[in-house]
């Protein structure tokens, strides 16, 4: 592909700009598919070129759009597989709208690129709206842990069992980082989860009895480091985490209010919601089962200095695993302190001799805990 366009290139050099896509005509193709669709043979594959940065050592400003496209025009415009963009010429925002509103609106196409003549380029894309289920909560916006900072949320795929989909820190007021944060206390739960915010604060988590909507720019089901892979949660009085499966990543998340029409069902937060623009990554694919691990030691200490609490909390689990992948014991540790710069340091210690395990335990809280630390019963 790219060895024909060479050709028809006449100088030595020139540095073309363009997008390689998944071509499926009369169906909307979005960035994702093309992951998949390059490893099958029948798939076509297309580069649409629409600016140029440098042509034949000459360097171009973004003003010089005509001419610019002048010289695409005359080495692709025949081509196929690599040609230039459709491009419309609109004179006022009316008609950029009906633009939108034909291509993406009625013919579900992914967006529209708006370039101004000798201005600035926009990408005009749909926002995308979800009803999650909020699942949890960590404070300290802007340093203040009396506010709310970030929501965890995710979709019920089955009755008392969610898959994380994500966090969202923007789009809430003052006032409602104030008011959530007092309505959140409220409903808090016990969990045997670990899920950590973007500052490595860990969630307290909440019963998932309340619907946030959620918008985003867009939502994929991979990145650079392959298929995008969540926790899946059960909710019994407290939350266990059952295995990861397939999930995605909503594209800069805000928050747009709590849905107090909505309901915790498949109806209303499920996962079609997500399915219905996607396909999740090998979701036919059965997840692996692991058995519930059982915490067998747990211990919290509390020391509080001028205001601040610090937290330490040591626990040990059995896995219940049968499988040579896992150890039999786990020794956690969660050190918290608000004023160091890393706020959340985790220690982690694993073997398959109780006994040992044991010893680590006592002796980790013998080394750390020294006067001024209260435990918590």
């Amino acid at each position: 592909m790219i060895y024909e366009a060479e050709k028809k290139i006449p100088v030595s050099s020139a540095l073309f700009v363009g997008e390689i896509y998944n071509y499926n005509q009369g169906k909307r193709t979005r960035s994702f598919d093309l992951t998949k669709a390059i490893s099958e043979s029948n798939s076509v594959i297309k580069i649409g070129i629409f600016d140029l940065l440098s042509y034949d050592d000459k360097d171009f400003e973004a003003t010089k759009w005509l001419e610019k496209k002048k010289i695409i025009s005359s080495i692709f415009s025949e081509g196929n597989i690599i040609h230039p963009v459709q491009e419309v010429e609109l004179k006022s925002r009316k008609e950029i709208e009906n633009e939108f509103n034909q291509r993406v609106i009625n013919n579900n196409e992914e967006g529209i690129i708006v370039r101004g003549l000798n201005g600035p380029t926009f990408k005009i894309k749909p926002s995308l709206t979800f009803d999650f289920v909020v699942l949890g909560f960590a404070m300290g916006y802007s340093d203040d842990f009396s506010l709310l900072k970030e929501l965890i949320f995710g979709v019920l795929i089955e009755e008392n069992k969610f898959l994380v989909v994500g966090k969202v820190s923007n789009g809430f007021s003052i006032d409602q980082r104030k008011s959530l944060s007092k309505q959140l206390e409220k409903i808090k739960v016990p969990s045997n989860v670990i899920e950590t915010s973007a500052v490595n604060v860990p969630f307290t988590m909440i019963k998932p009895v309340l619907v946030a909507e959620i918008e985003s720019i867009d939502i994929i089901n991979n990145n650079s480091n392959g298929n995008i892979s969540k926790s899946v949660l059960l909710f019994e009085k407290e939350f266990l985490k059952l295995n990861n499966s397939p999930s995605v990543s909503l594209i800069s998340p805000v928050f747009k209010g709590i849905r107090e029409d909505k309901k915790v069902t498949e109806d209303q937060t499920g996962i079609t919601q997500i399915t219905r623009i996607l396909d999740l990554a090998n979701s036919d694919v059965e997840n692996e089962i692991k058995p519930v691990s059982l915490i067998i030691r747990k211990e919290l200490y509390v020391k509080e200095t001028r205001g601040i609490k610090m937290v330490k909390k040591y626990f040990i689990w059995n896995t219940n695993s049968k499988s040579n992948n896992y150890p039999e014991y786990v020794f956690y540790k969660i050190d918290y302190s608000p004023t160091r710069s890393l706020k959340l340091q985790r220690d982690i210690k694993v073997s398959n001799n109780k006994e040992q395990i044991t010893k680590i335990f006592n002796k980790k809280i013998e080394t750390d805990i020294k006067k001024g630390w209260n435990k918590i019963q």
